[in-house]
Formats: C-alpha cells, sequence, structure tokens
C-alpha cells in the first residue's frame, strides 16, 4: 500500500508541477477581451478580428449552448463576411428550417410543431444566428448525422411528401412512438433507461432500422430514400454508443461529417467559411477526447491544399449554465486540463484570450513533456485559447 501511496503522490506532484508551469507560460502570452453590457472592445478582440479576417478558413470550437459564445460569433460575423457556415447539424433539418424561414407554410407548420427538436438550433441563440445567414442568403452547411429528437420533424416532412399510403401509415406509427420517447426521455436525460428503452429517444432503439428496413421496400420518391439512408446511418451510429462501443460510433460519425465535407468542397474552396463545432472536433491535429483525426484536421489539410492556413479558436468557460433540453438550464461544466488557463482568469467581464501556438512553442524550449491527452491536443490544435470566466444559458425554443 505504500509503494501506490508513494505513487499516486508522485504522479499528482509531478500533474501538479506541470499545471504550474502551463500556467507560468500561459501568464506570458495572454490578453483580455473586455466584455460589458453586451460590447466587446479593446485592442484584443480588435487584433483578433484583424486576423481573423485574414484566413478564408476559421473553426471555432465551443462548448455548446451558452449564450457567450454567440455573442463572439455574432461579433465576428457583423464585422466579416462569411459565405458559408458550417455547423455540427444535419443538412436535412437545416433544410426545413430555411424553407419555414422563407415562409413555407407547410414547413412553417412543422417546426412550430417541432421547435425544440432541431439539435443545437432548437436554442434561441444558435437559431438567430442560423437566421442571419439565412437573411443574407448564405450557405449552410451540416456535416453530422439526424441528431437523436430530429426524427420527428423528419417523419411529418415525409408524411405530407409520400404518395405511398402504406408508407404513410408507417411514417405516421414511427413519429408517434419518436414523439412518445422524446416526451418521457426530457423529463430527464440522465434517467436510467427501462429494459425496453421507451424512455430513451427512438434513434437509439434497435428497432428503428428494422421498421426503417420495411418501409425501404416500399416503392418511394428518391428524396424518401435519402432521408430514410440518413436515418439508418444515425440509428448505427447512436445505437453503437448505446451498446458501449463508442470509439466505433465516433469513426462511424467522423467519417460520415469527412465525407459530407468532401461533397461541399465546391461551395467551400476559394470562399470565406465559418466553421462551428464542438471544441472536441475542430482542432488542427487530433480530436481532444477521442485522440484520433477529426474533422478539423481535414479541413487544415483542404486549407493547405489551397496554400492557405486555416485559423483554429477554443471557446471555453470556466463556470456557468448552459442550455438544456430538459430543465431550464444546466451546470457548464469546467474542463479538467484547462486548470493552467483558469488559474489566471480575474473579472467575469474580462475574458482571457491566450496565444497557443507561443505557448506551445515555450513548453517545447522547456522540454516539458505534458502528461493531459487533452491539453496536449489543445496546444498542437489550436491558434487561441478564449476563455470566458462565466457563462450564461441559451434557452429552448418551445
Amino acid at each position: 500500500m505504500k509503494i501506490v501511496y508513494f505513487l499516486t503522490v508522485l504522479l499528482f506532484s509531478s500533474i501538479q508541477a506541470q499545471d504550474s508551469l502551463v500556467t507560468k507560460i500561459a501568464s506570458e502570452h495572454y490578453q483580455v477581451i473586455n466584455f460589458e453590457n453586451k460590447k466587446f472592445s479593446g485592442d484584443a478582440i480588435v487584433n483578433l478580428t484583424k486576423n481573423i479576417a485574414q484566413h478564408k478558413y476559421v473553426l471555432i470550437g465551443e462548448d455548446h449552448l451558452n449564450n457567450e459564445v454567440l455573442d463572439f460569433t455574432e461579433y465576428i460575423t457583423k464585422n466579416i463576411s462569411f459565405d458559408n457556415y458550417i455547423i455540427e447539424t444535419d443538412q436535412l433539418t437545416i433544410n426545413m428550417l430555411k424553407k419555414a424561414y422563407q415562409k413555407s407554410k407547410e414547413y412553417q407548420s412543422i417546426v412550430s410543431q417541432s421547435n425544440d427538436k432541431f439539435s443545437l438550433i432548437s436554442f434561441n441563440r444558435d437559431r438567430d444566428l442560423l437566421y442571419t445567414f439565412f437573411e443574407n442568403n448564405k450557405n449552410v452547411i451540416g456535416l453530422d448525422n439526424v441528431y437523436f429528437n430530429s426524427d420527428s420533424p423528419l417523419f411529418q416532412e415525409l408524411i405530407k411528401k409520400t404518395t405511398n399510403k402504406e408508407a404513410k401509415a408507417k411514417y405516421e406509427i414511427m413519429l408517434k412512438e419518436s414523439d412518445s420517447r422524446w416526451s418521457k426521455f426530457k423529463t430527464d436525460t440522465n434517467q436510467k433507461p427501462l429494459a425496453d428503452g421507451s424512455n430513451e429517444p427512438y434513434l437509439f432503439s434497435s428497432t428503428f432500422n428494422k421498421n426503417l428496413a420495411e418501409i425501404q421496400k416500399l416503392k418511394l420518391s428518391p428524396y424518401e430514400y435519402d432521408v430514410l439512408n440518413a436515418l439508418s446511418k444515425s440509428n448505427t451510429i447512436y445505437s453503437l454508443g448505446n451498446e458501449g462501443k463508442g470509439l466505433e460510433s465516433h469513426s462511424l460519425r467522423i467519417s460520415s461529417m469527412k465525407e459530407k465535407l468532401l461533397e461541399n468542397l465546391y461551395k467551400m474552396k476559394g470562399k470565406r467559411n465559418l466553421i462551428k463545432f464542438g471544441a472536441n472536433h475542430v482542432g488542427k491535429d487530433k480530436s481532444l477526447f477521442q485522440n484520433s483525426f477529426d474533422i478539423g484536421n481535414l479541413i487544415y489539410n483542404l486549407a493547405d491544399a489551397e496554400q492557405e492556413k486555416s485559423l483554429h479558436i477554443a471557446i471555453i468557460q470556466k463556470s456557468g449554465r448552459a442550455g438544456s433540453f430538459s430543465s431550464e438550464s444546466i451546470d457548464a461544466e469546467n474542463v479538467a486540463f484547462l486548470k493552467p488557463f483558469y488559474q489566471l482568469t480575474g473579472k467575469e467581464n474580462e475574458w482571457l484570450l491566450f496565444d497557443l501556438t507561443k505557448i506551445n512553442e515555450d513548453i517545447k524550449k522547456q522540454k516539458t513533456v505534458i502528461k493531459s491527452i487533452g491539453l496536449k491536443n489543445l496546444l498542437s490544435g489550436y491558434d487561441y485559447l478564449i476563455i470566458i470566466p462565466k457563462v450564461t444559458a441559451q434557452k429552448l425554443i418551445n
């Protein structure tokens, strides 16, 4: 036991020493972004905006569903015109929201019945930013699979579109099952799954693809087949995760996103592109948590092929609240490996902008080996890190 205790203390001391060194180096390479009364000020935000304007591929890695990331993103989009907005949502539901925004009564009806079932853009600030890109006639490109609550609006759309009576009846059955499961799930998204899975999203269910397969045998329109194929892939991704095969699920999801990115490359090449995803995905090197090459790495290499440089900005909170599907808000937890940066925070209206390139260079000069995979991938994958001392929750649209 003494040996185990000694090794534990030694490891803890080593991590503490590493954190202290990173904090010391970081303290030499940061600026303060002033954010007060919903307004940014100071040289740091001005200079960062100028730097962003020099890049055609700008990637924002966020922690989802707080207002402050959207304050930052909206500030950037008001000062710089982007041709494409590329996000962690599926294209099918983006297209539905666009048609509703363009006053299609059919789609307005679907959206009004399903406002809380459009993945991350079920929340007010993300929806507002999406609409800004619609208003300015810019491309909005969704790379993700169908989110676990977005099967419902898609079934509603298929019911309206199909000319096959048998398919329509089956869509209606699946819609009813989806809505029933979601109603139970959203009361507490952390609840223990029931044996029959009836309190989990329908897209988690092993029976989902079996029911889809029966519909796919019918005579349908090309669009229906496309939607059903997208739903089937999404169900496979979620089912793998639900079975404890998280890495396999993640790999399939990322491969699918890369495929969709390449399909849209013709829209992106030579244009200004704003990419906003979870911070795990858009570093230029490996994902923060799975330690595998992700969508940010592909964009980094595509930019290089155009003789351009992508710019990668992580923006993460220290504390506060985030939006939630099941309650008014939830704790916006801090990230353990960011502790060396959190140590430097002060006033809530003072965001810290760290130059990770310079910090990384100084760490290498010290010949320090970073033990945390997350911190190592952050330092190698991002150009800048913004720490927000405290965030507030976006509101779910009902």
